[in-house]
């Protein structure tokens, strides 16, 4: 038998869990009460600052508030299944004073009904515990039941003349909440349980999470729900990207000639797909890593054509520090009066620098980091690489 032998055997995937929802689990969720019917291809996104909306009426107009409150919830799905709680595929946990009902047996379930022009992408999102009650209830004439992984939800109430309003101000704070609750969520399952936790993405972003649903409650038992783009390029049905010609020909090149990425292409490239999923201290060390690398060669090659033997530079490398190719040796490897914003880009990169000792010998930003600054830093990486690469002079004075 070979060394790599693939055994080969038919697995029927089914989800066959029909145990009910405690019900007090039930009171804590809308979602584990009704069946929603939704339009996969209808989705709320972020309107461009110059379209008018006006003329779309105003959403959820018809559910009025509660004493000028109303209760939302918003929900989303993971992209695996987390462990079960105890054999429970549906629990709730507490985050902080907010509760987090969890199930796994939520489905989409795509149906066509009598009377009505068929729509192949119209679903309900309902319990598979209610999915025969929600038959008995509808003239479905076909159905097809796709089960979601872990579905989450959160409930919030807020202070709101009308529900509209509450979304376009409390929309992306609620979101980032959410995510953050989520992260919290996951990291205690890591700690606890790092065996059953180990296919669990490091981090939550919007970008992992296509889309949420957000439901309303409203006066006299009214409710609305709507679904919303965390991210609309992962929610797209098609790809919003594409690459020029230019870009097409060197993919083709590399896998033509297998010839290696350069480091610093590689490193810069991971610093802004991280920054992209929100992991900021991971894109921060691409981004130093792309920036001693390309440091490194361009003060080898100044050394060495100053008389350092390689076998000495590459002696004496160990030694060198990114601070130091940063703050000293670029200095004498480069006119530094050529460079476009010398000082904003070298400040940026220390910057970086200090997150990414902090990452490595303390496991953690231990400061207050945005997005931006991140993003400010891999711009001045990717200035400075330029520099160094586009000017080979020295500075010979």
């Amino acid at each position: 038998m070979p060394k790599e032998f693939y055994k080969n055997v038919a697995i029927q995937m089914v989800g066959d869990d029909e145990s009910p929802v405690a019900p007090k689990l039930i009171e804590k969720s809308v979602y584990l009460q009704t069946a929603f019917s939704l339009n996969l291809a209808r989705i709320i996104g972020p309107a461009a600052t110059d379209i008018e909306t006006a003329q779309l009426g105003p959403l959820w107009d018809d559910v009025p508030s509660v004493s000028g409150q109303y209760t939302f919830e918003i929900a989303t799905v993971l992209p695996y299944y987390l462990p079960n709680f105890e054999d429970m595929p549906d629990y709730v946990v507490r985050v902080g004073d907010t509760d987090l009902v969890v199930s796994s047996r939520m489905l989409r379930c795509f149906y066509s009904q009598e009377g009505s022009e068929e729509n192949q992408l119209q679903y309900y999102l309902v319990h598979r515990c209610a999915l025969d009650n929600l038959l008995q209830q509808k003239p479905l004439t076909h159905i097809h039941p796709v089960p979601l992984r872990t579905f989450i939800t959160k409930r919030i109430t807020v202070d709101a003349t009308n529900a509209e309003q509450a979304i376009q101000a409390n929309f992306y704070s609620w979101v980032r909440e959410f995510v953050i609750d989520l992260s919290r969520f996951l990291d205690s399952i890591r700690a606890a349980s790092p065996k059953d936790a180990k296919h669990l993405l490091p981090q939550s972003a919007t970008p992992f999470l296509s889309i949420f649903w957000i439901c309303v409650s409203g006066n006299n038992n009214k409710i609305g729900i709507a679904q919303f783009a965390g991210d609309v390029p992962s929610a797209a049905f098609r790809s919003l990207s594409t690459l020029d010609r230019d870009s097409v020909a060197r993919v083709h090149e590399f896998l033509a000639t297998g010839a290696a990425i350069p480091v610093h292409e590689s490193a810069l490239a991971l610093a802004n797909t991280y920054l992209h999923y929100g992991y900021l201290g991971l894109a921060l060390v691409q981004t130093c890593i792309a920036c001693e690398s390309v440091l490194a060669q361009i003060y080898e090659t100044f050394l060495t054509s100053r008389g350092v033997s390689k076998t000495k530079y590459a002696e004496a490398e160990r030694d060198i520090t990114f601070s130091q190719l940063l703050n000293l040796h670029l200095a004498a490897a480069r006119d530094l009066s050529k460079m476009e914003d010398r000082g904003g880009t070298l400040n940026r990169l220390n910057w970086a620098r200090r997150c990414r000792n902090e990452m490595v010998h303390k496991g953690a930003l231990q400061q207050n980091v945005t997005t931006q600054e991140v993003a400010d830093a891999i711009n001045s990486a990717a200035r400075l690489i330029k520099f160094l690469l586009a000017d080979p002079g020295t500075n010979d004075s």
